[in-house]
């Protein structure tokens, strides 16, 4: 019986540890929140985070077109019990079905979010260069010639 116990309070303890780092992680994202800004070929293309609470933040991406806000996108960053979810719902894309990618990696203030069954992207990696600076890229996760850049300054 004793070995039970001591079986489920490891398993216990060592569940709420890795929920704990997740938490931890997930809280760094929230550096994200605010408005960044990318000047294109096109135009300025802009990114706009609200944290909504500890374990969600939503974003859109949209561009400027005269005194219309165009949206192109709309994200959710959630922290669930099943993980770190990057989840896009593309206006033209996908039926504008959203489509989650996990969280499969952080080093140090890059974020990989990965889903191997979508045609394009597979990957969506977030780098938190500086509080003012954030370089994202989307990839197949093999092949970095496929891979699109994207750079963003806080605003």
């Amino acid at each position: 019986m004793k070995k039970i116990v001591f079986c489920i309070t490891v398993i216990c303890c060592l569940t709420s540890f890795s929920l704990g780092d997740k938490s931890k992680e997930f809280k760094k994202l929230h550096a994200l929140e605010g408005t960044w800004k990318m000047n294109g070929k096109r135009g300025a293309v802009y990114e706009e985070w609200k944290k909504v609470n500890d374990n969600l933040l939503r974003g859109r991406s949209y561009f400027l077109r005269g005194t219309d806000t165009l949206v192109t996108e709309h994200v959710s960053l959630t922290n669930s019990k099943a993980g770190i979810f990057y989840t896009p719902a593309v206006e033209d894309q996908n039926n504008k079905q959203p489509i989650p990618f996990k969280m499969t990696k952080a080093e140090g203030n890059a974020y990989y979010f990965e889903n191997p069954e979508h045609d394009f992207p597979k990957r969506i990696v977030y780098n938190l260069v500086t509080a003012d600076s954030v370089h994202v890229y989307i990839d197949n996760g093999t092949e970095v010639g496929k891979r699109q850049n994207f750079h963003f300054k806080r605003q």
